[in-house]
């Protein structure tokens, strides 16, 4: 089965980078760059990751897990922040939050290839007997 991350990310250009690093890495990247986008294509398809900014045109997509989890209730969540400039404390609040909210893996930004593909190797880990039912 072709490994697909589906990454929410507001910002093209971070969005198109991100997206390099899981194509690197041997995932099919496609964006969402707003929530309605999201779940649109959560609604559509099957994905092996999910990749979350946690702010998002004004919103905390943290709020919004449920909705995701929802209608993925079995893909590892990767939640990705570089914080808010209004709230300097806002990422470690979100990190927080989300780690809280028990998502599988948290990414800090910046972040790099190697901690794309430590995800994608735990992902794979994750999604190994599911996937097996797709081949």
């Amino acid at each position: 089965m072709t490994k697909t991350v589906l990454i929410l990310e507001d910002s093209r250009t971070q969005a198109t980078i991100i997206g390099k690093l899981f194509e690197r890495a041997g995932y099919t990247p496609t964006v969402a760059l707003d929530r309605s986008a999201a779940l649109a294509h959560l609604r559509s398809d099957l994905w092996s990751l999910l990749v979350l900014d946690v702010f998002i045109a004004g919103e905390n997509t943290l709020e919004h897990l449920d909705a995701y989890r929802k209608l993925a209730p079995d893909t590892p969540i990767a939640v990705m922040t570089a914080g808010n400039r209004e709230n300097p404390l806002a990422a470690s609040q979100a990190l927080n939050a989300a780690r809280r909210a028990r998502v599988q893996f948290l990414l800090p930004k910046p972040f790099n290839f190697d901690d794309i593909q430590q995800i994608c190797a735990e992902a794979d880990a994750l999604n190994g007997p599911r996937d097996a039912l797709y081949l």
